[in-house]
């Protein structure tokens, strides 16, 4: 008889089904001619790309305190806003000093321009993606300088290096941010994880220091999310 009410009872058990999580995501189109760019979206884009979804997607779920999460958004935004200043301004200075001297800055044409379709998963990687766009027309702009004999041979390779690099510093700096921001909440969940080593920074300072890669949490599995790699070092 018990046999019978426990093979009825099992019997009356649905089955239990894995669903997995459907994020949302566009397309964005955007052409590259310079080589700089095109270097920026193949090195930096994905992997921070994917940083900046488990900041807006993954971290506020795990993370309830906002003046944390206001922190750490603000370190982002602080990034990216900076670095889109700066490059405005550097096409600016360009700009004016062709003008001031009569140099018409025209319009290139490149041998290798490549058609990139970003996949965005959310806001800010769309940002990153503007960056480079930005980077791009930069670059456009001084290699007509060059042509005109206003910028240097020289000039010309070091400006390319010095603004790649800046962009891939930004998409590391991302992945730091986003590596101490998950091992901060680590360290806070308490027994579920190993103790964070000492001198790890809370959120609230997560653009004060480098940390290394963040163990996932139980809920962070739930979630089904991960931290992204400690950064790399930008390419010479």
């Amino acid at each position: 008889m018990a046999d019978k009410s426990a093979a009825k009872k099992t019997e009356k058990q649905p089955a239990k089904r894995r669903v997995e999580f459907s994020n949302p995501f566009i397309l964005k189109t955007v052409l590259l001619s310079t080589t700089p760019a095109q270097l920026v979206y193949d090195t930096a884009f994905d992997e921070c790309a994917v940083s900046m979804r488990n900041l807006s997607s993954v971290l506020p779920t795990l993370v309830k305190n906002q003046s944390d999460m206001m922190a750490v958004n603000g370190a982002v935004d602080h990034l990216i806003n900076n670095a889109l200043a700066d490059i405005r301004k550097e096409n600016a200075r360009i700009k004016k000093i062709a003008d001031d001297n009569g140099i018409e800055m025209g319009k290139l044409n490149y041998t290798n321009t490549v058609q990139v379709q970003a996949k965005l998963t959310c806001n800010k990687a769309g940002q990153y993606l503007q960056i480079i766009f930005e980077i791009d027309e930069l670059i456009c702009l001084v290699h007509s300088a060059w042509f005109a004999g206003f910028i240097a041979d020289d000039a010309k390779s070091s400006l390319e290096r010095l603004w790649r690099r800046k962009s891939i510093g930004v998409a590391a700096e991302i992945k730091n941010i986003t590596n101490r921001a998950f091992r901060a909440h680590e360290k806070k969940a308490g027994p579920e994880v190993d103790d964070a080593p000492p001198g790890d920074p809370l959120v609230g300072n997560a653009d004060a220091a480098v940390a290394a890669k963040p163990k996932r949490t139980k809920k962070a599995v739930a979630a089904e999310s991960s931290a992204a790699q400690s950064a790399e070092a930008a390419t010479a």
